[in-house]
């Protein structure tokens, strides 16, 4: 049976080539914009996992909402359960150069902190920082590569400011003393400067963007989250089990706009193998009476058809993986120039890939392959 499929498909080469190429765009699609998506999602859970023990302490407004004021450490630190306490400030690397998603981040950090913060991250060069450090930096790895950086290079920070009606640009270099180790999360666009060097550069004394908190080992994060809230005025708190909550949701939302687009596509590329299928079961129409009057059976004429569908979906979703493959080794190639990368092939996604391109292929030939498997012998040899 399956010899006789091959033959059946090849045998309208250009019909098949074009249904092949159809579902292929679909797969494509899926593809490149499903290892969009599953690289934030990975992206995500190693930059939470570096910090799953701590709980973060915002401004009542989020991240966005303003600044907290640095005073806001010490009444952390005050409440029952609270092991540590420190600060941090963040600011874009290049605001003139923000990029795509973001950018580089500048994060003002306690010296003898980053360690902590950084939860057993190594370096590739150099050391963290230490109490004492001035104009100092640890980069990560894809700012080391962005700008090509050794431990002893300096690197150029710059501040944007209003200033009636124009805007004032400062910059700054800051020398590196150490490279971080690649970690799959956003410390690896970061560059960690000394808390007071930056709030000195950015002009914002006594500011800090949030505040760490470390749990006591015995203490529940998710109780001490609502302690802090409670008694900590104009903050709001994310204990790591609600970040992780917020953040799932959030990805949710963009995996759906991401792979919608895609699945559009590959339903289209499933509608050219319904046509296709539908002309060909009208073009033997006298093949199907014929074999079913030497005795084939329904199914064997279902089944042929259905594969018939099925392999052309999978050749489609074998091209389509390869397609996207190549656009997002070349796509992340060129983007690891400039600092970043924004697609990730796991095996899930190849997996959801050829199976979809499968059942899509099997779901586009059942119609075809049940008007093909109803026909009764004698109105198909008389079919003209």
């Amino acid at each position: 049976m399956f010899d006789l499929i091959i033959k059946n498909i090849t045998q309208r080469k250009l019909r098949t080539g074009l249904t092949v190429f159809g579902i292929a765009l679909g797969i494509f699609a899926v593809i490149v914009m499903g290892g969009m998506s599953e690289h934030f999602n990975i992206t995500f859970d190693r930059s939470i996992s570096l910090t799953a023990d701590k709980i973060r302490v915002l401004p009542e407004g989020g991240l966005f909402g303003g600044g907290l004021n640095e005073s806001k450490v010490r009444e952390v630190k005050r409440i029952p359960g609270v092991a540590d306490a420190y600060a941090m400030l963040q600011a874009p690397l290049d605001p003139e150069s923000l990029g795509f998603f973001g950018g580089d981040t500048i994060i003002g950090i306690p010296p003898d902190k980053l360690e902590s913060a950084l939860k057993d991250t190594k370096l590739t060069q150099g050391r963290f920082l230490v109490t004492g450090d001035g104009y100092r930096a640890v980069v990560g790895s894809s700012v080391a590569r962005e700008f090509n950086l050794n431990v002893g290079d300096e690197i150029e920070i710059k501040s944007k400011r209003a200033l009636r009606t124009t805007s004032i640009t400062d910059k700054r270099n800051f020398t590196v003393v150490g490279i971080l180790e690649y970690t799959g999360s956003f410390f690896d666009n970061s560059v960690a400067v000394p808390l007071d060097r930056a709030q000195k550069f950015y002009k914002k004394e006594n500011t800090v963007s949030l505040i760490l908190a470390v749990p006591d080992p015995n203490t529940d994060p998710e109780d001490l989250s609502k302690r802090i809230a409670l008694n900590v005025e104009k903050v709001t708190t994310f204990s790591p089990a609600e970040l992780k909550r917020q953040i799932e949701q959030s990805l949710i939302v963009f995996s759906l706009i991401t792979i919608s687009a895609a699945v559009l596509a590959a339903i289209i590329g499933g509608l050219s193998v319904m046509n296709t299928m539908l002309m060909s079961v009208s073009e033997r129409t006298k093949e199907f009476g014929l074999m079913k009057a030497l005795g084939a059976e329904t199914k064997d004429i279902l089944f042929m058809t259905m594969g018939e569908a099925a392999l052309m979906g999978i050749l489609g979703g074998i091209f389509g993986i390869l397609g996207g493959e190549v656009l997002v080794y070349y796509l992340n190639d060129f983007l690891a120039s400039r600092g970043t990368t924004l697609f990730t092939i796991t095996p899930r996604l190849l997996a959801i890939a050829i199976v979809f391109a499968t059942l899509l292929g099997m779901l586009s030939g059942t119609y075809p392959a049940y008007r093909a498997a109803k026909m009764s012998p004698m109105e198909a040899l008389r079919y003209e």
